[in-house]
């Protein structure tokens, strides 16, 4: 059984990409595959992904402009997580990190809207739920397994592979990855072509 934790800058490009490889990547194994959605909001994760865009960090507007989509992207999932469940918080997600990256939309109350009655999620019960001390409870939560875990960057994948013989001991990957890169990750082999931080935790 594989387990897989997503930490991701929940409107990143490099986050967005990189998962569309790990997806790839598991697909061939005929295993069961547990997957987790952690969106995380830090100034280094939204540094990174300006950076990837090729734009300037040290621009206030822009550093600004993406720190508020990406931390209110984040609430949007935790409040969706708590009133319809993981797989739409997921999905919402992937539909957001689509419109931003793919479809050069930014983000809006209107964009959250679009998704969100394209998934049937009551825009009422979501507006009534977003500022409850449970959605800040739960994105505290994630901050501080990502904390435990030692994650510094997005996007990181964290493969647990509990069928091997490295027992409950995991694969980081930081950074994006191919999916050739991701399938050593699983097999053990930590000998990988690229520069990207591979390690055993």
């Amino acid at each position: 059984m594989f387990e897989i934790f997503f930490f991701v800058n929940p409107i990143g490009i490099n986050c967005y990409q990189n998962k569309q490889e790990i997806i790839a990547a598991v697909s061939g194994y005929n295993q069961n595959i547990s997957y987790h959605f952690i969106p995380i909001t830090t100034m280094n994760t939204i540094r990174n992904d300006i950076k990837a865009r090729h734009l300037s960090s040290n621009n206030v507007e822009v550093f600004n402009t993406f720190s508020q989509s990406a931390y209110n992207a984040t609430k949007d999932y935790h409040t969706l997580k708590l009133i319809v469940g993981n797989k739409k918080a997921r999905q919402y997600i992937i539909n957001l990190q689509h419109a931003i990256n793919d479809m050069n939309k930014t983000y809006s109350p209107e964009l959250v809207d679009e998704i969100l009655n394209s998934l049937d999620v009551s825009i009422k019960n979501f507006k009534k739920n977003r500022e409850s001390n449970y959605i800040k409870l739960s994105m505290d939560k994630d901050l501080k397994l990502a904390d435990d875990l030692n994650v510094v960057t997005t996007p990181t994948t964290i493969i647990f592979n509990y069928d091997d013989d490295r027992g409950d001991s995991g694969m980081m990957i930081e950074g994006c990855a191919n999916r050739e890169e991701i399938e050593s990750a699983i097999v053990g082999d930590k000998q990988t072509s690229s520069d990207n931080s591979l390690r055993l935790l």
